[in-house]
């Protein structure tokens, strides 16, 4: 029976460790989202930190949820997953624009070892879950994607999501997908545009303003 045991034991430890992939992304470190409705205002910077834990904030009456998760996607690629979520309306205003960023003032997210990113998509949610906005690939907008610094569009930079407020967006998800298989690559420019991403919306690239103004 002894011997049964261990052997189970030794099995089910054998099942996680093939289960189990190398973290992408440092953990224990911080990162910043920056949020603002180009109209309402409410420039928000948080500065979470990536760990199994959902971390809160409070925006302006609301209150804010933000977690991240990895997964591992096979062959050396991760997708890296940060999820915010809110009690109400993030951008109130009608029709005002979205800015975004992440790794805005100089806090990109850190890794273990030098990624590329070949895939980046943003997804804004309602209350029930429902998307009201999808992107395509904004990878782009990096200013170096192999090896990737960690931020989108730039550590200077935000980019904006127009025609979105008013209509109830509650959640905002960012996937990155990453790859080890890093390369040397001419950067690409920051002031890369985006078009035809459907639902009244286009991506414009700006830089960012100071969280103390509205």
């Amino acid at each position: 029976m002894k011997k049964l045991f261990v052997s189970l034991m030794l099995f089910a430890a054998t099942l996680v460790t093939a289960g189990s992939a190398s973290a992408v992304v440092v953990t224990g470190s911080s990162y910043s989202l920056y949020l603002q409705g180009d109209v309402s205002g409410n420039a928000t910077v948080v500065s979470p930190i990536f760990d199994a834990f959902t971390s809160y904030y409070e925006r302006n009456g609301l209150l804010l949820a933000l977690s991240e998760t990895e997964t591992d996607l096979g062959g050396g690629k991760s997708l890296i997953s940060l999820t915010l979520s809110a009690n109400g309306d993030l951008f109130p205003a009608a029709n005002e624009g979205a800015l975004l960023g992440i790794g805005t003032f100089n806090d990109p997210l850190d890794f273990e070892m030098p990624v590329s990113l070949y895939d980046a998509r943003v997804t804004l949610r309602d209350l029930a879950g429902a998307a009201l906005f999808g992107s395509d690939n904004i990878a782009g907008l990096a200013d170096t994607n192999s090896p990737w610094d960690g931020s989108l569009p730039t550590q200077s930079t935000i980019f904006n999501i127009s025609e979105i407020g008013g209509r109830g967006v509650a959640g905002i998800t960012f996937d990155f997908y990453v790859t080890d298989n890093v390369q040397t690559d001419v950067p690409e420019p920051g002031s890369v545009l985006l078009c035809g991403v459907g639902l009244l919306a286009a991506f414009g690239v700006r830089r960012y303003r100071s969280a103390n103004k509205a």
